[in-house]
């Protein structure tokens, strides 16, 4: 663009009060022409959480502040999590004392 062509571009937004609104959308016809052009509905989940995992909480305050994140294999994570359901806690009190047991036995 050289000195002499500042000419802008003009921008359209529809706020022109002249200009009557656009009518609505029937959606059936969107779903109409959609599945007319090859795409499928997203199917829709059947549960938000399958069976067998629940989302676990922590029950109280604990003090504790630092952050561990692992990855395990699905039995150890289990029993992890069975552990601390069975003795009602948290899942670093069930580090804690498996960590304890640990250092124990080394004795």
């Amino acid at each position: 663009m050289t000195g002499d062509d500042k000419k802008r571009a003009t921008l359209d937004f529809g706020d022109d009060l002249e200009t009557p609104p656009a009518p609505p959308v029937d959606p059936n016809a969107v779903k109409a022409a959609t599945r007319a052009a090859g795409f499928r509905e997203t199917p829709k989940a059947l549960e938000p959480f399958s069976s067998s995992k629940t989302a676990r909480r922590t029950r109280r305050k604990t003090g504790r502040t630092e952050q561990f994140a692992t990855r395990l294999r699905a039995d150890t994570l289990e029993a992890i999590y069975a552990y601390a359901d069975r003795h009602e806690i948290t899942l670093a009190e069930t580090i804690e004392r498996a960590m304890a047991a640990l250092v124990n036995a080394e004795h």
